[in-house]
């Protein structure tokens, strides 16, 4: 991950548009490339950010790598981050440790540690901790720790342990389930399918550090 740790230029901004600061803060206006220790946009937007603490309000940007992310009401193209919560917002491709998201949406997340999602959904979901899914849904969720369900529903599920509450299952495969959860197919139904799910994901890991490292070089 990119971020802004090494010693930062005199501030100021070039003439085709990228700034380089300690802070910068950006209230209805944008700028190409960004690189700072902190960075707070509002009503605004970048197309790549690097920086050690982001928060953008009411804006987007298309990539941003940072060591915190923090989003409401906007939306990120491409985030590469350690933590990463959204409210009320939306991403396409994240890459973080957590995730924490609130009434917003992904398309593509994938954790190294824990995710949270409450009223809030992901078409593809790989964690390698636990997930929480409150009045969410996930068409694809992968979990290498356990998961907790809350009136929320997936597609494909694969975990260790599911803990469910009024919560339902297209496919489902875990070792353990506990709670109210209705699965259309079971363990025995959909083996195949977990292994052709397992493929995919792998593919789609691999395009996402594929996909992150080309928007490093640029």
């Amino acid at each position: 991950m990119e971020s802004a740790n090494e010693p930062l230029p005199a501030a100021h901004k070039t003439d085709e548009g990228d700034i380089y600061a300690g802070n910068v803060s950006i209230h209805h206006g944008g700028a190409r490339d960004i690189t700072a220790r902190s960075v707070d946009i509002t009503q605004g937007g970048a197309s790549k950010i690097k920086s050690d603490h982001v928060t953008i309000r009411q804006g987007g940007a298309q990539a941003v790598y940072a060591d915190d992310i923090v989003v409401r009401q906007g939306g990120i193209v491409r985030a590469q981050s350690e933590t990463l919560t959204v409210n009320q917002g939306g991403i396409v491709l994240a890459t973080t440790k957590t995730a924490d998201l609130h009434a917003a949406s992904a398309l593509a997340l994938l954790t190294n540690g824990d995710a949270t999602l409450t009223q809030s959904g992901a078409q593809l979901l790989v964690a390698r901790g636990d997930v929480t899914l409150d009045q969410g849904n996930a068409k694809v969720l992968l979990a290498g720790g356990d998961v907790m369900m809350d009136q929320s529903g997936t597609g494909v599920l694969v975990a260790r342990t599911v803990q469910a509450k009024n919560s339902g299952v297209v496919l489902l495969i875990a070792q353990n389930v506990a709670g109210d959860i209705k699965a259309t197919f079971g363990p025995r139904e959909s083996v195949l399918f977990g292994i052709v799910t397992g493929i995919v994901t792998g593919i789609v890991v691999l395009l996402g550090n594929v996909f992150g490292k080309r928007l490093l070089r640029r």
